[in-house]
């Protein structure tokens, strides 16, 4: 409410109490002054940074290992780059997959980066945080897909082109620029800063399973990161890995791959081919030869609509995986993958579809404490 210029309600309020005495947040306060102060751009910048404190402390409390913060900064993932690139023009919103809208643009002229975009976050998480940081950013091609092109085209169409041979020089040429002049500048910064892990999300790098649009995403991801020292991953969620897997060997800097599966797995206990659907296309990647690190989504991040479940109980419409269920999952991956040093629990998606830290809280906790019991078999 307070990025959006929206003075904060009692029920804001309370809940900074109660989470700033339960995490144990010095000075937490402050906060609750602010909140109380009316909105402006001063009181949206320090409520900002509480915010990330906020975040950070909440995800080190779950027990995790590396964290970052929640992305409570940005309002979606592509509009908060998007805003920040000149020749960019804004037109109307669009929903996510869930009840997310986010700003849809136009690339209309040459492409620049008129503003940093994600190093002010990256500086008061690295203030803040007491875990290993791993910082997301937009992918260059997904950058490229969800924006309307009426620039890319328009140089490249010639009367004797066909419109396929058009559509893939047009977009090469943009993502390279949005590789080039926005997105490696940017990645260059935060490395300075002190950035290690890097993270590249691509949840549109399937929405086009053809050779020509995949060989475009790994030549993206190679340019991006090409000649930096920091470690890279890549995330994809809903997307076709019987294609990805093809194609993720060709990835020169990649240190892992952070996958969704337990969206679409059973609820059942079991470390079987039959009792882990879900995670059945992990043993793709091992057959296409990729040989980095997995982080195995192990948490549902959807609404859940069915029965009642023994290992899964629901709170709403959110699944609360038990320890149990988590360790099997990872059980079978270990199986799949052979080197349990190669796999790190995730919750899927970052859970980005939850709202309720309380709910949040109890997935996290529960995924931490399965993946303890896997280590320990």
């Amino acid at each position: 409410r307070s990025r959006r210029g929206l003075p904060a309600t009692y029920e804001d309020v309370d809940e900074a109490r109660y989470w700033g005495v339960k995490l144990g947040i010095e000075d937490h306060g402050e906060l609750i002054r602010l909140l109380r102060e009316p909105a402006g751009s001063q009181r949206r910048e320090k409520v900002e940074r509480w915010a990330i404190t906020y975040a950070i402390r909440f995800l080190e409390s779950a027990g995790l290992d590396r964290v970052y913060t929640g992305e409570v900064s940005r309002v979606e993932m592509y509009e908060h780059v998007a805003g920040k690139i000149g020749g960019f023009k804004q037109l109307g919103r669009v929903q996510s997959i869930d009840n997310r809208y986010y700003k849809v643009f136009v690339v209309e002229d040459s492409i620049s980066r008129v503003a940093p975009i994600y190093i002010q976050e990256f500086k008061i998480a690295k203030e803040v945080a007491r875990k290993e940081l791993k910082v997301p950013i937009a992918g260059p091609y997904t950058l490229a897909d969800w924006t309307l092109d009426l620039y890319y085209t328009s140089r490249v169409q010639q009367p004797s082109m066909n419109l396929s041979k058009v559509r893939l020089e047009a977009r090469r040429n943009m993502i390279e620029d949005i590789t080039r002049k926005v997105l490696r500048p940017e990645v260059r910064t935060l490395i300075e800063s002190g950035a290690t892990w890097i993270q590249v999300d691509e949840p549109a790098v399937t929405a086009h399973p053809n050779n020509e649009d995949m060989k475009l995403f790994v030549e993206s991801f190679n340019m991006l990161t090409k000649g930096f020292s920091a470690k890279f991953s890549l995330h994809n969620c809903q997307g076709r890995y019987d294609v990805l897997s093809k194609y993720v060997a060709e990835l020169k800097n990649c240190h892992q791959l952070a996958l969704e599966f337990a969206n679409r797995d059973s609820l059942s206990l079991g470390t079987e081919d039959e009792d882990r659907p879900g995670y059945r296309e992990l043993k793709l990647f091992e057959q296409n030869g990729f040989n980095g690190n997995y982080g195995i989504g192990v948490l549902h991040v959807l609404d859940y609509v069915g029965p009642p479940q023994e290992n899964a109980p629901c709170e709403g419409e959110t699944l609360i995986e038990s320890p149990e269920l988590v360790r099997d999952r990872l059980i079978y991956a270990t199986k799949v993958i052979g080197d349990p040093s190669r796999i790190s629990a995730n919750p899927d998606c970052g859970l980005r579809t939850r709202r309720n830290w309380a709910t949040i809280m109890k997935k996290l906790a529960n995924m931490v404490k399965g993946a303890r019991q896997a280590e320990l078999l």
